[in-house]
Parts: C-alpha cells; structure tokens; sequence
C-alpha cells in the first residue's frame, strides 16, 4: 500500500511538473528583424495569452505538455498561427516573425509615454518617423539626424550660426529650448549642449523618432513646453548584422558610418561608430564660409545582459569629440592672417544603465542612470567662451496593467551643473540646479471606443521651488475610420543663458542670471486634433487635422535697453507669449507608392513690447511639406520632397525675410541583397540667404552678420554606398 501511495504521489509530481511547461517566444519584424512590442500572443483552446514585452519577449507559462496552436496578431501586421511541442528544448525562445501589412504607422509602439501602447491607443497625438524613413535619411545627411526634424509637420529648423553651422527646431513657433531631445527616454541634450545637440547626433542606430507637441512636462519634467522628441536605438537581433555607410559629397563632405548588432541567449550588443568630415567652402564668393570646417567622431557601444526570460540589463557610453571652424577663410587657412574666425571644440561624454524587469506577467519595473558631460570652447574673433556642463539623471518606474487600466508611478532625481572655465568681463554665468520629481500616469479604457490619459508630476526645483503639472487627454473611435483626440497640460523651464538668441551672439556680452530676480518660465497647452482612415480598393488614405494654442508665462527676454547697447541681460517678460495655429496632414499609399503633403499654420506672438511687431522673430507663419516615394522592394526606391517656408519677422525693426522652397530628390538601387547605392540631391535650386541679400558685411577682422533664416550651402550633392552583412 505504502509502494502504490508513493507511486502515485510521484506520479502527480510528475503531471504537475509538465503541465507547468512555459512557452517562451521572441516576436520580430520579418523585413527588419527589429523586435516588436506589444503582440498579442495567444491560445485560444485554453483561453490564455499575453503580450509581449518592450524587447519583443513573451513567456506564457502553465502549458499542457504536448502540441498547443498560438496565435499571433497585431495591428500594422498579419496574423499568424504557429504550433509548438512544449515542453521546450533550450532556453532560447522560439523566434517568430511577422509581416507587415499596408496599413501605416499601425502597430508602432511608442516609448515616450512610458506605457509602452501602440500608437493607434495613445490619447496623446505622437508624430513617428518609422525606421524606413529613418534609413531614407541618414541616406541623406549621415552625420546627424536634423534632416529627419526637417521634413516633421509642424517643426520649423532655425539656422543660428553661419559659422558652426548649428541649428536649433521650433516646435509650434517655440524657440528650440523650449523642446527636450531625449534619447531612449534619457534627457541628454539641454542646456549647454543643446546648440550644437541636433548636428551631433547620428541616426544610423536608430529605430525610430517620436516627436509629442504642446506641454509634456508632466512626462518628464522641464524643457518640454513646447514638445519633446525621443529618438529610439535598435535593440540587438538573434542574426548578427553589420551596416556600412560610405557617403561623399560635392562640397567636401565627407562620412563612414557603421552598426553592428546581435545577440545570444545573454549577451547581445550594439555598436555606432561614425567618423565625419567637411571642409570649409565659400558658396557666395565673399571669402566667408558658408559651410563650417568639421571634423567629428562618435562611438556608441551599448551591452545588453538577459538575466533572465523577464529580466534586461543595459549599459551604454557614448562618446563625440567634435571640432568645427568657420569665418574669413584665408583666416582659416593661414592663422596669421587678419580676419574674423569662429572656432568650436566639443566634447561629450555620457553614460545610460536601465534595467528592466518584469514581475509577475505584465507588470514591469524600470530603473534607468544617466551621467552626461559636456564640455565646450567657443573663439569667436577675440572673444573666448568656454565652459563645462555635467548633468545627471536617475529614475524608477512601474508600470502596472490592470484590467482597462495602464498605470505608471515613479520618481526621478536630476541635476545639472554648469562652470564656466572662461574669464568673462561682465561675470561667470555659473548655474547648479538639483530636481527632484514624483509622476503618476494612467490610460484608463472606459469603454472599447473611449480612453483617457490623466497625469501627474510634482517637482521640487532648486531654487526655482515647486511645480504641479497636471495633463489630461482623451481618444474617443466612433467609428473605425475615424478617431478624435484633446487634450492639455501644464510645463515650465528654469531660466538659463542657453537660448537661440545666445548661440547668435556667440555668448559675447552676455550677462549672468541672477535667480532671486527671476522666476522660471511656465505654460498651459491645449491640443485637439481628428484623423479619418480609409480604404478605397487599392488606396490607403489618412487625413489629419490638428489645432494647438500655447500660453508661455513669465517668458525669459533680453532687456530690450541693454539688447540695444550690445548686452544680453535676461529679465522675465511682464505679459506672456501666446503661440496658436493649426496642422494638416494628408497621407496616401497605394502599393509601392506613397505620398504625404503637411501644412502647418502658426500664428506666435508676443504682448509685452508694444514697440516692436507683436510677431515673434524667426517663425514662419506659413509651411508646407510635400513627399512622394515609389519603391519596389529589394530593387530601387525614388524619392522626392519639396519644403516651404514662408515669410518670417527677423527682429530688426520691421524687416521680413523672404519665402522660399526647397527641393530635393533621392534616388537608390540595391543591386544585391546586401549591397546599394544611393544618389541624393539636395537643394536642387540652389536656393540661398545669399541670394537674397548680403550676409557679411564690414571689416573682416570685425564683420557684422546678418540674422539666418535661409540655407547658406545652397545646392548640395552626395552619392553613398550601404553594405548591410
């Protein structure tokens, strides 16, 4: 009896131990091998599934043992059906991949919300440049990703310097440090830094760009009144890959760019390294650059540790030493010559370690640690400016689903040192800030038509003291073909000497903030926008139309007595600045060909200074962009654009810079699976300030320029080979 009870005993053991068998898989794009979050994975004769995770993972445990169908599904894909034998072999999931259907942006998971939905759930209106265009464009510009924010609705690129060659993007007409650049969710990008950010970062690592307009700083505190953009890493792929970049141009630009990604059961591996150059050139013929002298290099490793099916350790460093002069060009070539010069050294060092960890079967745990340094030195004729900024950034967060809910809690602690290593003549413009937030999100389903997103952020500044910034929106679908969404929040910025008007001035005469006579700047932000989908035989068609209104409080202006005499002392506006207009959107695709047209209307305007033009400089009311593609895939891709930029107020008096396009055509052929070539022409027009009007005048070792609201290099060629391995 004692033999038959144990052996019955052991038996159940036995059937319980294999009717626990987990099915573990791994979801990938099929033409891209990227892995894709948020896939329904499920069993239908057993009523169970999940989703998968941020990195493309899903683990269904308490199987049967034996064969089992799942089903996989997700929104922008075709469905699958897949029949596995459990118990699994191996501890490496079962890779599975999905093709993409037409329907575009569908499917795309977004990060910048921190919850981790697809694009088609989110209230919030997110802009996405998907991985293809991604490619299209470092095609196109390889060295950094501000031809990509170019061709976005609703952001218009500001030209601030002739001779570094920087520029900055103004999101509803909001100067560019109103708009927080974040990479992988990290804040790298602001303060010192933030005027050279844009033309320093390469895009070949990146999967995708995600651009939020109107107040996010309840997402991730100051620096978003305007909006934010997250650009987001390609994560490792089981099959190693290896992508080279050789690009030329016509005017002396030169770039090798190169990725590699892959991964085994625990160990998987990112690495961008880039090395580009650009020689100095005269376009107008008046011995000034219009293209600045550059050489810069950037390495990103980045170390993926899979410490278990739901547990992921990342580490990363980036590193770019940059150097770029411009000015009189015989100058340049000759120090020894008279002449005005402008000379930029930089260096940027940062550090991101994230870790993420699922408990339990959805609810997911993220600790993430950044430390970034940036260090600057800036010669402008005889004026020196230089100075080091070092900035860190630490936070936790959980996200819980929970039936119609997706909450996520969290804290976060920043800081942000500036010393300036200069000697300037009216005082150093130090500034240490220490920021300590708590945030609350949740997306709440009420009903399978119907999701609001509330949110909420304190933050203790110092010294600017406390903030409360609440945000609301709502996505309502009455019908497939049609979603409606509105929302507003709250945002804030605490004063700094980094700004458009600054990097003009090359920091010369420059005066240093003094906190107890300032108060940070703040903001309320409405946005509402309607989009209509359909389907007319072979024709995909998407219609957007959006409407945003921003009030910016408290803003931070140059005392116009002191701007007159050549100072730039910092004083908080009396009245506000109220920026307002409207976005338009029309996407079609049929088959291999796709077109987008984009009209923004914005109207931004200031009431505090009643004799000037109540229209803010460097913000054109009127822009319209217009792409078409063709592709055939593993053949060729053609591709053409056409931007306006409409008429724009300069701050001189009443003087208007004049509208103009902009023309471009790309061309590429793949000739075998892992080889292509690409010829691009930017420009084609050879539309130029310069043109126009005289940009430099007076003596060269003194010359005055004028304020830049047009390109300077004018027609620009560059013809690129990819090898992809």
């Amino acid at each position: 009896m004692k033999f038959l009870f144990s052996l019955a005993l052991l038996s159940s053991s036995a059937f319980a131990a294999v009717a626990q068998s987990p099915l573990r898989v791994l979801v990938r794009d099929e033409r891209t091998h990227q892995p894709l979050p948020g896939v329904t994975v499920a069993v239908p004769a057993l009523n169970t599934g999940a989703a998968t995770d941020a990195t493309g993972q899903v683990t269904l445990p308490n199987l049967p043992a034996g064969v089992v169908t799942v089903q996989f599904s997700s929104l922008g894909y075709d469905s699958a059906s897949r029949t596995f034998t459990l118990p699994q072999t191996g501890e490496a999931p079962a890779l599975i991949e999905l093709e993409p259907n037409s329907l575009e942006l569908q499917g795309v998971v977004v990060e910048a919300t921190r919850t981790n939905s697809r694009i088609e759930d989110v209230p919030v209106r997110i802009d996405v440049i998907d991985e293809e265009e991604v490619h299209e464009e470092a095609s196109m510009r390889p060295a950094n990703v501000a031809m990509l924010l170019v061709e976005a609705s609703g952001v218009q690129p500001q030209f601030t310097s002739a001779n570094a060659g920087s520029m900055a993007f103004r999101i509803q007409g909001l100067d560019g440090r109103y708009t927080q650049i974040l990479k992988d969710g990290f804040p790298l990008f602001g303060g010192f830094s933030q005027g050279l950010s844009l033309v320093q970062i390469p895009p070949l690592d990146l999967r995708q760009v995600e651009i939020i307009k109107g107040a996010s700083s309840a997402l991730y505190g100051g620096d978003a009144i305007a909006g934010l953009v997250n650009l987001v890493s390609k994560t490792p792929t089981e099959k190693p890959e290896l992508n080279v970049l050789l690009n030329q141009t016509n005017k002396g630009g030169r770039d090798l760019t190169g990725f590699y990604t892959g991964r085994s059961a625990k160990l998987g591996l990112t690495l961008l390294a880039t090395q580009n150059t650009q020689d100095a050139r005269d376009v107008s013929g008046d011995q000034f650059s219009d293209l600045p002298q550059v050489q810069a290099t950037t390495v990103t490793p980045r170390l993926y540790y899979y410490a278990t099916d739901s547990t992921t350790l990342s580490a990363g460093l980036t590193a770019t030493v940059e150097t770029r002069a411009g000015g009189y060009l015989p100058a340049l070539d000759n120090p020894a010559t008279a002449g005005y010069t402008e000379r930029n050294r930089s260096e940027r060092y940062n550090t991101q370690l994230r870790l993420d960890s699922h408990v339990g079967r959805s609810r997911l745990l993220t600790l993430k640690n950044s430390v970034s340094s940036f260090a600057r030195r800036l010669q402008a004729g005889d004026t020196y400016f230089a100075g080091r900024q070092l900035s860190t950034y630490s936070e936790a967060s959980f996200l819980v689903p929970a039936g119609r809910h997706r909450t996520v809690a969290g804290a976060n602690l920043l800081t942000d040192d500036f010393r300036e290593t200069s000697a300037p003549a009216l005082g150093a413009r130090d500034y240490q800030y220490q920021t300590v937030g708590l945030f609350l999100q949740d997306d709440w389903k009420l009903r399978n038509d119907l999701t609001l997103q509330a949110g909420l952020r304190t933050d203790y500044q110092r010294p600017y003291g406390l903030f409360v910034l609440p945000r609301v929106s709502a996505l309502y679908k009455p019908a497939p073909w049609l979603s409606v969404r509105a929302g507003g929040g709250f945002g804030y910025k605490p004063p700094t000497v980094f700004s458009s008007t600054t990097e003009q001035r090359a920091y010369v005469n420059v005066r240093p903030l003094d906190p107890a006579r300032l108060q940070a700047e703040t903001s309320r932000g409405l946005n509402a926008d309607f989009t209509l989908r359909g389907r007319f035989d072979e024709l995909n068609v998407s219609f957007n139309q959006a409407v945003f209104l921003t009030e910016l409080s408290h803003p931070l202006i140059a005392d116009p007595a002191q701007f007159a005499q050549g100072i730039t002392a910092f004083v908080n506006a009396p009245t506000p600045v109220r920026a307002r207009g409207l976005e338009t959107n029309l996407r079609l695709s049929v088959d291999e060909f796709q077109f987008l047209a984009a009209y923004t209307l914005t109207d931004t305007r200031q009431t505090y200074d009643p004799t000037q033009p109540a229209e803010l400089p460097f913000v054109s009311r009127h822009r319209l962009v217009l792409t078409t593609t063709f592709e055939e895939e593993q053949n060729f891709r053609v591709a053409l654009e056409a931007f306006y930029n409409g008429p724009q107020y300069l701050g001189e008096g009443t003087r208007q810079g004049r509208g103009f396009w902009i023309c471009g055509a790309l061309a590429e052929k793949i000739f075998a699976p892992h080889f292509s070539v690409v010829l691009n022409v930017e420009n084609l027009f050879d539309v130029r300030q310069t043109r126009f009007e005289q940009v430099v005048s007076g003596p060269i070792t003194q010359p005055t320029f004028r304020p830049l609201y047009a390109p300077l290099d004018g027609f620009v060629g560059n013809f690129a080979l990819k090898i992809s391995l």
